[in-house]
C-alpha cells in the first residue's frame, strides 16, 4: 500500500511539475522540479526514478513549444538539462530527512542551477561580451530568476517535507518519539 501511495504521489508531483510550467502568467523560474527531485531522493529507495526527471523536463519543454509557442532550442536544452542533472547530484549528496536538510537541498540546488545555467549561457551563447564584465552582467541578469526560483523552492520544500514526513515515506523519520517513562 505504501509503495503504491509513494508512486501515486510521485506521479502527482511529476504532473504538477510538468503542467505548472504551462501556466502562461507565472513568475519566471517558479518551478516544481527541484521539489520533485527532493521528494524522489527522500522517499524512493529506487534512485532510478531520478533518471525520469530529466525526461520529464524535456517533455515539459516540448509541451511549452507546442502549447505556448516557446521556441525549442537544442543548445538551450543542453544548458537546462545539465543544470537539472547537477541539481539532482547536489540534492542527492545533501539528502536528509530533517527540515534543515530539505531547505539546504532546495537552496543549494537553486544556487547550483543558477550558477551552472548562467555560466553556460555566457559561454555557449553570444548574448554578452566574453570578458569578466560580460560574465558579471550575465550573472546579474539572472538574479530575478534566482530570486523567484529560491522563493518557490522554499515554499515547495515545505510541501515535500510535510509529504515525506507526514506520510512516513523514506527509511528514517524526522520525528522521534521520546519515551520519558522508566521501563
Amino acid at each position: 500500500m505504501k509503495k503504491n501511495l509513494k508512486m501515486a504521489v510521485f506521479v502527482l508531483f511529476a504532473l504538477v511539475s510538468i503542467f505548472y510550467r504551462l501556466i502562461p502568467l507565472k513568475l519566471p523560474n517558479a518551478e516544481f522540479f527541484s521539489s520533485l527531485i527532493a521528494f524522489t531522493i527522500l522517499s524512493s529507495d529506487k534512485k532510478i526514478n531520478l533518471l525520469l526527471i530529466p525526461f520529464l523536463i524535456l517533455i515539459s519543454d516540448i509541451l511549452l513549444n507546442i502549447f505556448l509557442s516557446v521556441p525549442f532550442d537544442p543548445k538551450w536544452e543542453v544548458v537546462v538539462l545539465v543544470g537539472w542533472i547537477l541539481v539532482i547530484v547536489t540534492q542527492y549528496v545533501l539528502r536528509g530527512k530533517k527540515f534543515y536538510n530539505v531547505i539546504t537541498m532546495e537552496l543549494t540546488g537553486t544556487l547550483v542551477f543558477y550558477f551552472i545555467t548562467n555560466s553556460l549561457v555566457f559561454f555557449m551563447f553570444n548574448f554578452y561580451p566574453k570578458n569578466i564584465s560580460g560574465y558579471i552582467t550575465c550573472m546579474i541578469a539572472g538574479i530575478p530568476f534566482l530570486r523567484n526560483q529560491a522563493l518557490f523552492n522554499l515554499l515547495f520544500s515545505l510541501i515535500v517535507f510535510a509529504t515525506v514526513n507526514e506520510l512516513g515515506f523514506g527509511k528514517v523519520a524526522s520525528k522521534r518519539i521520546v519515551n520519558y517513562e522508566n521501563p
